[in-house]
């Protein structure tokens, strides 16, 4: 199902599995402690400030926000004209989802667009997610699978990508459990998005083995930030559940959410995957 209607799986062609078009991250936002760079953390991004940014890329509220649908349209256009064909925007609630103006890019691109649904991590929960049921979280991401986003008539075909941190909390765990529901009616596929600790997706994993959720239409995403220990990876690939590799381009081994883990270059991704392949599971990676 995309932003203009449902496909044939066979004419998705060359799909990028992770892009947010447009977005507003500013709940990961940061400030800096040091007086000398609260400066460099409100300014517009550009040359001049390109490398601090890089290596403090939830320091600067401009990098965090994807707002502009014509500059989102001429980015993804790079992709259509080298072949690409379907994008998946897992883009929710909880990150200023925009049905309409991803309706809107497809149409103008010839795009097929994958919308999300749910709720990301707890920090961008909304505030009264302590009171909201399990069932009520259901109902809402089934009607938007099955008809559609408040009253744009777009649905999304995808649930996800459904945050979790770590320490994993109770409501990130409701929200997962009505996300495996709402797979479980509508047969729609789920995105994970698991805590950065790597125990976390294999804890995320048997929550949705005893929710009856299908491992096989679930994601995981951001595992090279996840996880770098192999057993802990072989584990999550026996499982059957897709293993998603989607922070490409992002060379620095400092890793501002999590310091004391070493991000992988995407020669280390690239290692990662090859080790993957050369024990069967190359039909789980996705890049």
């Amino acid at each position: 199902m995309t932003v203009l209607g449902a496909v044939d799986a066979d004419t998705m062609g060359v799909t990028l599995p992770h892009e947010h078009l447009l977005i507003d991250f500013a709940v990961m936002f940061k400030e800096p402690a040091a007086a000398s760079d609260k400066g460099l953390a409100y300014q517009p991004v550009s040359l001049s400030n390109v490398g601090w940014v890089r290596q403090n890329f939830n320091a600067n509220l401009d990098n965090l926000r994807l707002l502009d649908e014509q500059t989102a349209l001429d980015e993804i256009m790079l992709f259509r004209r080298a072949g690409g064909q379907t994008v998946v925007d897992p883009t929710n609630v909880s990150l200023s989802r925009d049905p309409l103006a991803l309706a809107r890019i497809s149409r103008a691109t010839g795009l097929n667009i994958v919308m999300g649904a749910g709720y990301y991590v707890a920090a961008a929960h909304p505030a009264d997610m302590d009171r909201r049921s399990e069932d009520s979280i259901v109902r809402e991401i089934v009607r938007e699978v099955t008809v559609g986003v408040g009253d744009t008539g777009v649905r999304a075909g995808l649930i996800g990508e459904i945050g979790n941190t770590w320490p994993w909390t109770e409501n990130e765990k409701k929200v997962v459990r009505a996300a495996v529901e709402a797979q479980r009616q509508t047969g729609a596929p789920l995105m994970i998005h698991p805590g950065r600790d790597q125990t976390a997706p294999m804890q995320i994993v048997e929550l949705i083995r005893k929710q009856g959720g299908d491992l096989r239409r679930t994601v995981m995403c951001h595992i090279e930030r996840t996880i770098a220990d192999e057993r802990h990876l072989f584990d999550l690939a026996a499982t059957g559940i897709w293993l998603e590799y989607d922070l490409f381009g992002l060379e620095n081994s400092y890793y501002p959410y999590n310091p004391d883990f070493d991000m992988p270059n995407d020669g280390g991704r690239m290692t990662q995957i090859l080790t993957l392949i050369a024990r069967g599971h190359q039909d789980q990676v996705l890049m």
